[in-house]
């Protein structure tokens, strides 16, 4: 019948119409996300690294290395959040202190120092004292407790400078780099001088790292039977086990045996980590990420640069190769024109 042909092409008709609307609703990065798995990555070290993932992924490729052999390593603070002024362990002993001084900074001569640096915002005395900052306050608390605190200051501690929640200030292409990883089979490690507690409170709603990939600096912890349970009361730093330098590497090691093919860092304290990747048996990658970025903050690791000049690792400049920098509401996207900036790399 010629009324209902006609109402069908209309219909067909409205339905193409409304299908080229919705598209053009769609905003220009949301399909370029879709193509593309590091879409807040640019330039020439973008390049490489997805060449090295194809490379060592691909099945019949020289460099080829066997999903049980596909291990990343990063690193927490400076590497896969902001680190300035403080790291984000640190602040939580600070929120502890803010809680507990003054009766804290009875207890003696230096918890009456870490209590004031704490009160005035001392980052020059609370970085000067900071295996006491770390270990004094949660000396005989429960474990259970401080995972709690840790996470909470993740969740509502906000930037002095920033005004970011910590949570919001989590790098996003260093996301999309390690969920990138994921999806192409390699375990993802975090291996950080932070307390191992604070790191696993955060690992796996924050980065989708299971807590048993968290290699972190150890503290003792003591059982106790109390009401027909067990609890684990916090001790003093355990020696030998703050992990940077060689023990990170150490502890690599031991915890995966083959050792990671690609690690990332940011300081000095992280170049063993980076040795360990580069000098893989299998093809490894070295990753350095160079904060000279006022999204974020500027600042140099002047050794560990200059290591990596020497070794030629890929040195990430937060700059040149990201065009957004933190996950969350309040993160900065260059003008276009930047984009054509390249990111460094060796």
């Amino acid at each position: 019948m010629p009324g209902v042909n006609l109402m069908r092409s209309f219909t067909k008709a409205a339905s193409a119409l409304l299908f080229i609307a919705i598209l053009l609703l769609v905003p220009a990065w949301a399909v370029k996300a879709a193509d593309d798995p590091l879409p807040s990555w640019r330039g020439p070290v973008k390049a490489r690294i997805l060449d090295y993932v194809r490379e060592v992924t691909t099945p019949g490729r020289q460099d080829f290395i066997p999903v049980q052999e596909r291990i990343a390593s990063f690193d927490l603070d400076g590497t896969l959040m902001a680190e300035r002024p403080l790291p984000f362990v640190m602040e939580v002993s600070t929120v502890w202190l803010g809680r507990n001084c003054p009766a804290f900074a009875a207890k003696g001569p230096k918890q009456a120092l870490l209590c004031r640096a704490a009160a005035q915002g001392d980052v020059k005395t609370l970085r000067d004292n900071i295996e006491d900052v770390l270990s004094l306050p949660f000396l005989g608390m429960e474990l259970d407790d401080y995972r709690a605190l840790a996470l909470e200051v993740f969740e509502t501690f906000r930037h002095p400078q920033k005004k970011l929640l910590l949570k919001e200030m989590i790098y996003q292409p260093q996301l999309e780099l390690m969920e990138l990883l994921r999806k192409k089979g390699f375990a993802v490690w975090l291996c950080s001088g932070s307390s191992i507690s604070a790191m696993q409170a955060i690992s796996a709603k924050y980065f989708n790292i299971p807590p048993e990939r968290c290699i972190g600096t150890r503290y003792g912890a003591e059982a106790r039977e109390e009401g027909g349970r067990l609890v684990f009361k916090r001790g003093a730093l355990m020696p030998g086990l703050l992990n940077l330098s060689q023990v990170k590497a150490e502890n690599l090691k031991l915890a995966t045996m083959t050792g990671p093919v690609l690690a990332f860092g940011n300081s000095s304290g992280d170049a063993w980590m980076l040795k360990y990747a580069a000098g893989s048996q299998r093809r490894g990658l070295a990753l350095v990420l160079n904060h000279d970025d006022p999204r974020e903050f500027v600042y140099a690791k002047p050794q560990l640069l200059e290591l990596a000049r020497q070794r030629g690792w890929s040195v990430v400049s937060m700059k040149q190769a990201w065009s957004r920098v933190f996950s969350g509401n309040g993160s900065a996207q260059l003008p276009a024109s930047a984009g054509t900036q390249a990111g460094s790399a060796r």
